[in-house]
């Protein structure tokens, strides 16, 4: 009875390909929703640039990326401080006016895109 040779060097090449599919689309989603969240940030800076007030047109906003097991989430908002003081009236106004630029808005239009690269990149494209 002939001996069965098996070449173990392919199975273990195609083990670590395997391993390395959740991590890859770990990336892909991160980099998805890091995208979004820079898409949002710049938007939000376009909007608030077009202020009358100049010290308004100069809030800063900025995100961080959060990474807890699978879950990846950007925290978009404005900087503290500064003109970035300012946020609260700019986006929510007072019982004497403001609110006139938008934030939450912002966000609203990039989620669904967000949300298909997201969905393309668990699927493993």
């Amino acid at each position: 009875m002939p001996l069965i040779s098996v070449d173990a060097s392919q199975l273990t090449a195609f083990g670590r390909r395997l391993a390395a599919v959740p991590k890859k689309k770990q990336a892909l989603v991160a980099a998805a929703v890091k995208k979004g969240a820079q898409n949002i940030k710049t938007s939000i800076q376009q909007d608030v640039a077009g202020s009358s007030n100049a010290a308004m047109s100069r809030i800063p906003i900025a995100y961080e990326m959060k990474s807890a097991g699978v879950n990846v989430e950007a925290d978009i908002a404005p900087q503290s401080g500064g003109a970035g003081s300012l946020a609260n009236i700019a986006f929510f106004g007072t019982s004497k006016g403001g609110g006139s630029h938008r934030f939450y808005e912002h966000g609203e239009e990039e989620l669904d895109t967000v949300a298909r690269y997201v969905h393309e990149a668990a699927k493993g494209l």
